[in-house]
């Protein structure tokens, strides 16, 4: 055989010759599966031996080829050395390829758990939240639920009491905006209205229309009905009873209650239900299993509900008769982390916002008492009101690390969503003040109905607590929680100049460390302090910016940027020092 790159000298190609000798091994055959004709059985093993053969390969001499021989060559080349950089020494061994490869690379994957860092939502709340002891109806310790708005009020919107306000305040309500949500006889919109009574883990008890609206734009008390017992059995229930109450998820609402077409049945002769037969309770069952049998889409079983809210209420009245309920709540090995605390806030804050907030929302977004400066600033956006919602409000205290014994100061507080949060999710002390009447009138009433929910919840909420109706920046009250606080949220996004050079002149007072959180700067971006700047009040400021996403506010579809400011009067006292330095050596 010539070389791949022929014989250019025209000489006789060398050939060397090697024998290689193979050796076979015979099996016998496999025994045929029985019940099977011998053609049929299992693969057979070679009806004869294979004979013994040679082969003769022919190797191309040293001479006709570049590369080098290889073993049994008449001549063997001297092998190729690898450079020093290249050389890799494998380890003996017959493990599988990954080993192999381990030897080169030492470094072992880090672990999911191993030093990473958990996010701050899955931190443990490090405080105790529930105050079960200091709860009850008339408040003997300040802390009652006596007159709180039912939801039989919010559904007939005939709020009646201390919330009712003037007549022609509420917007037009009535049970002609819902319809049934039971399909069975005895839940129509009809007199007597369906319903059911839910007890809270203090005690109190709320009756709760079954209707649902035509608009998702309504209260809807179903969705509330349902946010309240999905937090009861997930973050009030001791472990040694979850067994009795189980649990009802979000997710759970929408699952069905019929088997999945790929289990199969146990037995043949009993087929599956269908959604119009109710599944057999057993022992097992548990609370959370039979509401949501009851709730699910394709079953809406009224009677099958009411019935298993009835079991609830009992078994959480056994669990504060007997103290069970005070107990767990109260251990040091209970936990809590810092999302979950915050979702079962939003579930007890939007119930008091629905009833007391959510009927003057066109009022709100139409207010025609701006005074002229704000107008023209507003007139410019895609909405004349608006809300910092409850993520940045939670982002907001993460951030500052707000704790129970902070004060905290909104300076244009609206309806007192930011100061109510404040005051429950940090434990600390909270001061609202808003210029509007509307504003403030919903942020008082709101307010109060918070205090009662929190005592309905066993929240252990700061009841130093004001929400305050002025200018805020001649409103006696504003100077002196100024000095005290150790934060202070300002949604300057509307703001005139005018107005945010008011705001740099009330900062002053502010202690060392006080933050100060705002939409709109208080220190220019690219801001260097220099002799003409240094007497400025972002000479004392050390500012970070960061980022808040669409859904984080209510005025606008996108997100924006928000500002964190620490009062920091060292480096202006550095900087003044450094100049003193200079001239003395001028």
């Amino acid at each position: 055989m010539q070389s791949f790159f022929g014989n250019k000298q025209g000489r006789p190609t060398a050939v060397s010759t090697v024998t290689v000798k193979k050796k076979v091994t015979v099996r016998p055959a496999a025994p045929p599966l029985p019940g099977l004709p011998p053609h049929k059985s299992a693969r057979a093993g070679p009806s004869a031996p294979r004979p013994k053969s040679e082969s003769r390969l022919r190797v191309p001499s040293r001479g006709s080829s570049p590369r080098p021989k290889s073993a049994g060559s008449a001549s063997p080349a001297r092998p190729r050395k690898t450079p020093a950089a290249e050389r890799r020494v494998l380890p003996e061994s017959d493990d599988s390829e990954e080993d192999a490869l381990d030897a080169f690379d030492r470094k072992r994957p880090r672990l999911a758990g191993d030093g990473v860092t958990p996010d701050a939502g899955d931190v443990d709340v490090g405080r105790k939240v529930f105050c079960p002891s200091l709860v009850d109806e008339r408040g003997e310790f300040g802390r009652g639920w006596a007159g709180f708005v039912s939801c039989e009020e919010a559904v007939r919107g005939e709020v009646r009491g201390w919330a009712g306000g003037q007549k022609g305040s509420m917007s037009k309500g009535g049970r002609d905006k819902y319809i049934p949500y039971f399909p069975q006889p005895g839940f129509e919109n009809s007199d007597p209205i369906p319903s059911v009574d839910l007890r809270y883990p203090s005690g109190a008890v709320e009756k709760f229309i079954l209707l649902t609206p035509h608009s998702a734009s309504e209260y809807n008390p179903i969705s509330e009905l349902k946010a309240a017992l999905g937090m009861i059995l997930k973050h009030y229930i001791p472990p040694s009873h979850a067994h009795i109450f189980g649990t009802l998820d979000a997710s759970d609402y929408f699952e069905s209650a019929m088997p999945s077409r790929l289990q199969t049945p146990t037995s043949l002769s009993t087929p599956p239900p269908d959604g119009a037969s109710p599944l057999p309770q057993t022992q097992q069952e548990t609370i959370g299993e039979a509401l949501r049998r009851a709730l699910a889409p394709n079953r809406r079983d009224g009677p099958g509900f009411v019935k298993a809210i009835q079991r609830f209420n009992v078994a959480l009245a056994d669990l504060q008769e007997d103290g069970t309920l005070e107990a767990w709540l109260t251990s040091r090995d209970y936990r809590i982390s810092r999302s979950e605390w915050s979702a079962l806030i939003n579930v007890v804050h939007d119930s008091a916002y629905n009833r007391v907030v959510a009927p003057f929302v066109e009022q709100l977004a139409h207010h025609p008492k701006h005074p002229e400066a704000v107008a023209a600033a507003i007139s410019e956006k895609e909405d004349s009101y608006g809300e910092l919602g409850n993520t940045f409000m939670s982002k907001v205290i993460e951030q500052t690390g707000l704790k129970p014994d902070s004060v905290f100061v909104d300076l244009g507080s609206g309806v007192g969503n930011c100061v109510l949060r404040a005051a429950v999710q940090a434990g600390c002390a909270s001061y609202g003040f808003e210029l509007l009447p509307v504003p403030s009138h919903c942020a008082r009433r709101q307010l109060r109905e918070v205090q009662r929910r929190w005592a309905m919840w066993c929240l252990d909420g700061n009841l130093s607590v004001e929400c305050h109706e002025g200018d805020f920046r001649t409103h006696p009250e504003v100077r002196r929680r100024l000095t005290e606080a150790d934060v202070v949220l300002v949604n300057n996004e509307v703001f005139p100049s005018s107005l945010n050079m008011d705001l740099t002149h009330l900062f002053l007072d502010l202690k060392e460390g006080a933050t100060i959180v705002s939409l709109k700067p208080f220190v220019p971006e690219g801001f260097r302090m220099n002799e003409s700047n240094c007497d400025s009040f972002a000479a004392i400021l050390r500012s970070t910016s960061h980022q808040y996403f669409s859904d984080w506010v209510s005025w606008k579809g996108d997100g924006g940027r928000y500002y964190v400011q620490v009062v920091d009067r060292t480096q202006r006292v550095k900087y003044e020092e450094k100049m003193n330095g200079r001239r003395s050596r001028g």
